[in-house]
């Protein structure tokens, strides 16, 4: 009778203690991959040089975007899913829902943002117009201007 009772004793210590483990692992668990605030500040080292278009709500923000020849553009996914920035002409967008009905890669740039944090850099040498869009999403579509460097871009994105 003894042991039985030794044994109901050290089964429930067994138990509490397992309890604990598992209560303090998850804790440490939800910490450990506790994200940075989005407001954290860039240290100067890492901040962009020119002008950094945010890939959100499924849009290139600006869609519109002018800038003087020899400027580097940052785009910035600002979402967990994936963008592409493709340089390209796309044709058909619908006035009601922004949906292209067709895109052609033009070869210039093309990368992959896979997840929230990561960026694509290009730096714009040659005036003229650049129509960009997400291979993935038929409604992010958006055009760069890339004036000469004596003009002007006074009231534009920079």
């Amino acid at each position: 009778m003894e042991i039985t009772r030794i044994q109901s004793v050290r089964r429930r210590l067994i138990i509490g203690a397992a309890s604990v483990l598992i209560t303090v692992g998850t804790l440490a668990g939800c910490s450990a991959h506790a994200e940075m605030p989005a407001t954290s500040p860039l240290n100067a080292s890492s901040a962009p040089a020119g002008p950094v278009i945010n890939l959100s709500s499924l849009m290139f923000n600006p869609s519109n975007t002018t800038v003087k020849a020899g400027t580097t553009i940052t785009w910035r996914n600002d979402e967990a899913i994936t963008h592409t920035v493709t340089s390209g002409r796309y044709v058909g967008v619908d006035k009601t829902t922004g949906l292209r009905s067709s895109q052609k890669a033009d070869g210039v740039f093309n990368a992959k943002l896979a997840g929230k944090g990561k960026t694509f850099n290009f730096t714009f040498t040659e005036p003229g117009t650049y129509t960009y869009y997400c291979d993935i999403h038929q409604g992010m579509n958006a055009t760069i201007t890339v004036v000469g460097e004596n003009t002007s871009t006074e009231g534009d994105q920079k």
